[in-house]
């Protein structure tokens, strides 16, 4: 008896400590001990996330990502050993990387040299199957590549001449190029020389020209039709106007802001967005929101709202709810804007709004990252570590599984938190 005692004594104690580690891990989590900033340089930084990822292209040129693969698919860059990281670790030690674009499963970077790069998924096409890149490898052939875009199944990019290029999957005309059904290598989309930005979304595309002109293609924009049918499988002009200053995409929608301010919107969900009743509406740019002050529009892959930056600097996230009313039940109501708090400058910024049992959460999610370097984070923690209370659950199930094998481990959701913390710097990261 006294063995048993003492047996059960030692458990308790074992759990007792496993629950001081653990809450000492969480607290180390909310306030890092370790290296906190980026380096810094001359460079534009950049902030982008997708589904369970982030990706950072610092100031003095160097990438950095954090998070966890998806699907499978080797997001981070950070070779085969590397499948999550709830802290920043460099890829590679290259330091003239100059841009980037993130999707769930793919991310694309462009280097001063203008060559293309991507790692993660492999661009799939009809009957060739797909391959996946631990560490980044080159996207396209060339070094003309001045800009491009990760879509969901596909890229599209800019040459240094102006002409558009598209590739990868064209189940619903995302690459362009009409007499296609997808191809590995980079198809021309048209024989225009005067694209100057691009940007990609799940199954749509849209760039602009010189003039100042929208172009649009991919999933068809009228929600009447059968998603996947009637596709525009090349770009055609959104609207006449030729002020618009930047674009992003929604859940099956486009998003672009005008010189003057205001938010505009079109695609087969834009009604969620702009609240008209007449879906017939939704194939032209209909304006969201009363708001004119509006300076730039940030994408975030998969969550199906934007962060946005007025005109005074301050950051703010679009809040979309499925509220049907009793008259219009098919219908949404407008769509909000919430402010971030966050008091300090900022140099680069990307958020959404997570919704609903896919992401497993409910509410803002966002990535800050400050002059110095600092990297603040909020919402779903990338990489989704295990919770204090599940892990302490789990580990109390394991150690009754001894006594009583039928105790269930509880599951573990994605991580939530509301009060901002910054990312830890884990330093380089061996890539070979």
């Amino acid at each position: 008896m006294a063995g048993k005692s003492t047996f059960k004594r030692g458990i308790i104690v074992l759990a007792v400590i496993g629950a001081v580690i653990l809450a000492v891990r969480l607290l180390h989590q909310d306030a890092p001990g370790g290296r906190l900033k980026l380096p810094v340089g001359k460079g534009t930084p950049i902030v982008r996330i997708g589904e369970r990822h982030g990706l950072i292209l610092a100031s003095d040129g160097s990438l950095w990502s954090w998070g966890s693969d998806f699907l499978g698919w080797p997001t981070l860059g950070l070779g085969r050993s590397n499948m999550q990281s709830t802290v920043l670790r460099r890829i590679g030690n290259d330091t003239n990387w100059v841009s980037i674009s993130v999707e769930s499963s793919r991310n694309v970077a462009l280097k001063s040299d203008g060559t293309l790069w991507t790692w993660g998924e492999g661009v799939p096409v009809p009957n060739g199957g797909v391959g996946a890149s631990y560490t980044p490898v080159p996207a396209a052939p060339g070094n003309d590549w001045k800009a491009a875009a990760a879509g969901g199944v596909h890229i599209v990019a800019i040459k240094k001449d102006g002409t558009l290029w598209g590739w990868g999957h064209n189940w619903a005309g995302s690459i362009g190029v009409p007499a296609s059904k997808g191809s590995r290598v980079p198809l021309q989309i048209g024989t225009g020389t005067n694209w100057v930005r691009v940007w990609a979304g799940i199954l749509e595309s849209v760039a602009q020209q010189a003039d100042g002109t929208l172009w649009y293609w991919g999933e068809n924009l009228n929600p009447l039709y059968q998603q996947g049918t009637n596709v525009v499988s090349e770009p055609q002009c959104v609207s006449p106007d030729t002020n618009w200053v930047d674009a992003a995409f929604s859940d099956n929608t486009a998003l672009a802001i005008k010189s003057d301010g205001t938010l505009w919107a079109w695609g087969r969900s834009a009604h969620r967005l702009t609240g008209v009743t007449d879906t017939n509406l939704d194939v032209v740019p209909m304006r969201v929101g009363t708001n004119s002050d509006w300076r730039s529009i940030g994408p975030s892959f998969v969550w199906w709202s934007c962060g946005l930056i007025k005109q005074d600097g301050s950051l703010w996230i679009m809040d979309v709810r499925d509220k049907p009313t009793e008259e219009q039940p098919k219908f949404h109501q407008p769509v909000r804007f919430l402010p971030v708090p966050f008091q300090g400058d900022h140099v680069a910024f990307v958020a959404g709004m997570a919704h609903g049992a896919e992401s497993g959460v409910h509410g803002p999610i966002g990535v800050i990252l400050t002059p110095d370097g600092e990297v603040w984070t909020w919402g779903m923690v990338l990489g989704d570590p295990p919770t204090f209370k599940n892990e302490i659950l789990s580990r109390l199930a394991k150690l009754g599984r001894i006594f009583y094998s039928k105790i269930p481990d509880p599951e573990a959701g994605p991580v939530y938190r509301d009060r901002p913390w910054r990312l830890e710097n884990a330093g380089s990261e061996n890539t070979n």
